[in-house]
């Protein structure tokens, strides 16, 4: 009996040795993220941070490639027979990570419940506006879905990247508030658990379809688990990755670049986003009511020099809303510097003497409003910077009350739809500068609801951006790229644009 009890010990002993020696060749990528996610619903944000955790958990009707490319997803074809008629052929095979099967059903819900009022516990989607004129869905058969429009919206493949398909069945038996903390999606990693504050953790999904074939590869995740950890210090997320307790560090001020760089573990990975910033002006009042003042800005400030001295180069000049990667973007000729041309156009304006002025900003863009207050006080504008939390500042620009402000908006539509419609509007949401013109709003009016021609759509969105250009309700300044630490440990991954960080191709090497 001696001699069984030796074999038994040690093929106990072996046993564990097999089991350590998997769990440590389970690969885990971790990702620090800069803020906690508002909610794992998708239909209930209207959050970037959020979006890139769902994103990996659940997939839409059609995404994008890292070259922000629309490619089918859920979806593999699609047409339209009529101007306010989309229909979607689905894919077959696909399981929601509880085992049941993927339909037309689901999109359905899903949309029904983006657009239509009091379907999220009472509430409204918050990405309603994400979905243009949609007003619901019908079922055709088990894998074929209609999407329906009030008026004939070109742009809604461009917004469809947004939405992520959500479970009926799930939704409907757990309810809406368990479902915001506990999901079950179809994408590459399933849910594990969400430490508030501190992590999300998710995990491969085995049965996963593969995800988009216009994104290879195709199949399961590379790597076992998934953590998104919330690490709000900048310094502390460098740390992290320098120890090697992340592998993919957001947010990269330029000024840490070096240090990163400097360490043969690491690389800095950037990419152009896709969002504008810019300087807006109060058009309502003076002395920002005058055309001359403000194209007078627009001639002070020194954009290049911002770039360079501030960004250190990482950020494209623009001379209008819109990201150079938009397909309507027009080239048009940028103001330039030009201080003598600037006190020129003051004195016309009445102002010889320049005037005083409060420049307002979020704290992340101090260093950019500190510079901006330099050049103004350089054509004798008497130019100071005052740093506001977004909670306070807000309903004072939308109440019309500060004179002048730093800011940008994100638009990973890359349609004009994203940022031009809502900043220059009359009367829509993000339209803090009072800014009102007919023929944009006519411009707007037609490319969007009226034309069905695509070369007609982008010249309608030319001439808005000579409009604005002319008109100059703001400074446009630049486009910054998005700026990652990365370990060299992770293979297969790079940044996109619109800042999402997908994982299903990643993987961790050594």
């Amino acid at each position: 009996m001696h001699w069984r009890s030796k074999l038994l010990a040690l093929a106990v002993s072996l046993l564990f040795g097999t089991l350590l020696f998997c769990f440590a060749q389970e690969k885990t990528l971790v990702v620090a993220i800069e803020h906690d996610v508002m909610t794992l619903d998708p239909g209930n944000h209207r959050d970037r941070e959020t979006e890139t955790v769902i994103r990996n958990m659940f997939d839409g009707l059609v995404t994008r490639t890292p070259d922000m490319e629309i490619v089918p997803e859920l979806a593999v074809s699609w047409e339209r027979p009529s101007p306010n008629e989309w229909v979607f052929h689905l894919r077959d095979g696909v399981t929601w990570h509880d085992g049941t099967p993927f339909t037309a059903e689901d999109v359905k819900f899903t949309i029904d419940r983006t657009v239509k009022e009091g379907m999220i516990a009472g509430q409204t989607s918050p990405r309603k506006g994400l979905l243009g004129s949609v007003t619901g869905a019908e079922v055709i058969d088990r894998l074929t879905v209609k999407i329906i429009t009030s008026t004939p919206w070109p742009a809604l493949i461009s917004f469809l990247p947004f939405h992520e398909i959500v479970p009926k069945h799930y939704v409907e038996e757990v309810g809406d508030e368990y479902f915001a903390e506990h999901p079950v999606g179809t994408g590459p990693f399933k849910f594990v658990r969400w430490d508030k504050g501190v992590q999300v953790v998710m995990e491969r999904y085995e049965g996963y379809y593969g995800g988009s074939p216009d994104i290879p590869p195709v199949g399961p995740a590379k790597v076992d688990r998934v953590i998104f950890r919330i690490i709000p210090e900048t310094s502390t997320r460098i740390a992290a990755l320098r120890a090697g307790e992340v592998h993919i560090a957001t947010r990269i001020p330029v000024d840490l670049i070096p240090e990163i760089e400097a360490d043969p573990n690491l690389q800095v990975m950037a990419v152009r986003g896709t969002r504008s910033t810019f300087i807006e002006m109060n058009v309502t009042k003076p002395p920002f009511d005058s055309v001359l003042v403000r194209r007078a800005m627009n001639y002070a400030i020194d954009v290049d020099k911002i770039v360079d001295l501030v960004l250190a180069g990482l950020a494209t000049p623009i001379p209008s809303l819109l990201s150079p990667d938009s397909p309507f973007y027009k080239p048009l000729e940028p103001y330039g510097y030009d201080p003598e041309r600037a006190r020129a156009l003051l004195a016309e304006a009445g102002y010889p003497d320049g005037f005083e002025l409060t420049i307002d900003c979020e704290d992340y863009l101090k260093d950019v409003a500190v510079v901006v207050a330099q050049m103004l006080r350089q054509v004798g504008i008497d130019a100071k910077v005052q740093v506001w939390e977004w909670g306070v500042l807000k309903p004072k620009l939308l109440a019309h009350e500060r004179a002048m402000w730093i800011t940008d908006w994100g638009n990973g539509s890359l349609d004009p739809t994203g940022i031009m419609h809502p900043k220059l509007v009359t009367g829509e949401r993000g339209n803090y500068s009072g800014y009102s013109s007919c023929l944009y709003d006519g411009l707007f009016e037609f490319a969007n609801n009226v034309t069905l021609d695509p070369e007609s759509r982008k010249e309608a969105f030319h001439i808005a951006q000579e409009v604005i250009y002319y008109d100059a309700p703001m400074v446009f300044l630049y486009v910054a790229q998005e700026v990652y630490g990365v370990s060299r440990r992770v293979a297969n991954w790079r940044p996109s644009p619109d800042s999402r960080i997908n994982l299903h191709d990643a993987d961790l090497m050594g």
